[in-house]
């Protein structure tokens, strides 16, 4: 088979670049795949933070053909040619947010007309996070063009139903991102020596801080945690959209921001950056427990960052993370904003012994199979068999 992928890679980054990247490798195993990715992809006002492009010493890369301007509509036709002279059975275009919903829709049409095969749209986030305007009649244009979708949650496919009841659609939990831990690079003792941190509690919060996914109600349940774990060291490691004022506020105002001082008395340690690759698994193989505290989700690369590590996660009960993390068993799930119960459940983890810790790592070594590539692989060839081409 002949496939098509058009979306985000190295060196945009990011989570989706990864996650467009790795798909593309995986699908190289068993088919010809032409790899579409952007000469420009966003402007500027529309990511906030330390910018779209990444830094990455040891970047995760496929071949791709850089294309894709979105400022430039002509480009879309040029990728609509280049997926006929390739002869592509289908194509997989990555859907993040409505943004790309006129790009997306006017593509889909091209393609169909152009090159005559069907197009299925990825989608990471069926809505948005944020209210944003417009989005409901631009994501309805976009989503009406396509053939298929795969979507990642059944937060997402009841979302899809409701904005086309008719879609024909597949649900394929977000695949591991054990890239970083299959390098190798990072032990136990190593990052902690990096970090600057003894046998010390830690729990870790990392990725882009975007008000929906809470780390307020992390850093509010910081003192309980304290008082239950003393030294803990809270890290809140990412690319804070807002900058990291408010929440080094929060954390002073409440008693448990770090002090590099009194180091023994643990806290909350803000970190602002965006980690490149070589430095992710420092945070990972460091930590003892992953925290996820968001208000809204419909499904989180982190979780599977953390499992390739045999970290567990604690998540809020919202979209498809309580999918993904096995409550009690692979890690916690809690209610949304409630910062009581963060800390309660952090206190039972680091108050368990070395038997149940240990139980925890074999059960995500077992469970994250479920999350292997090859699944994704075959739902797209089982989706594309099925759908009619044009």
């Amino acid at each position: 088979m002949r496939l098509g992928v058009v979306g985000p890679t190295y060196p945009i980054k990011g989570g989706i670049s990864h996650y467009t990247t790795l798909l593309v490798r995986a699908l190289r195993k068993r088919h010809d795949v032409l790899f579409v990715s952007y000469k420009y992809q966003y402007p500027t006002f529309l990511y906030p933070g330390t910018g779209q492009t990444s830094l990455d010493q040891s970047p995760i890369t496929e071949e791709a053909e850089f294309i894709w301007h979105t400022l430039k509509p002509w480009t879309l036709t040029r990728i609509a040619r280049r997926v006929k002279e390739s002869g592509c059975d289908g194509v997989v275009l990555t859907w993040v947010t409505h943004f790309f919903g006129w790009h997306i829709a006017r593509l889909t049409g091209l393609i169909h007309r152009i090159a005559g095969c069907p197009v299925i749209l990825l989608c990471h986030n069926v809505k948005q996070h944020e209210d944003r305007p417009l989005e409901g009649p631009i994501t309805r244009m976009a989503f009406n063009a396509v053939d298929g979708f795969i979507v990642h949650s059944e937060e997402d496919l009841g979302n899809l139903r409701r904005i086309r009841p008719d879609a024909i659609a597949r649900k394929n939990l977000h695949p591991t991102y054990d890239i970083f831990a299959l390098k190798g690079e990072w032990t136990r003792e190593k990052a902690r020596r990096e970090l600057g941190i003894g046998e010390e509690p830690m729990v870790l919060y990392f990725g882009a801080v975007r008000p929906y996914k809470g780390l307020k109600w992390l850093i509010q349940a910081a003192p309980a945690i304290l008082a239950t774990v003393p030294g803990c060291r809270i890290w809140c490691v990412g690319d804070y959209w807002g900058g990291p004022g408010e929440y080094e506020k929060q954390a002073r105002e409440l008693g448990a921001r770090y002090d590099p001082e009194q180091p023994a008395n643990g806290g909350v340690r803000i970190v602002d950056s965006y980690v490149p690759n070589e430095e992710v698994g420092k945070y990972f193989a460091a930590t003892d427990l992953v925290a996820l505290p968001y208000e809204s989700a419909t499904q989180s690369g982190i979780v599977q960052i953390a499992y390739g590590f045999k970290k567990p996660c604690l998540v809020t009960n919202v979209g498809g993370l309580p999918e993904v993390v096995l409550d009690g068993r692979t890690g916690y799930v809690v209610p949304p904003r409630d910062a009581g119960a963060i800390a309660m459940k952090v206190a039972e983890f680091f108050a368990s012994d070395a038997q149940t810790r240990s139980r925890f790592e074999s059960e995500i070594q077992e469970w994250r199979k479920v999350f292997d590539w090859e699944h994704m692989v075959a739902t797209i060839e089982e989706l594309i068999a099925t759908l009619k081409p044009r």
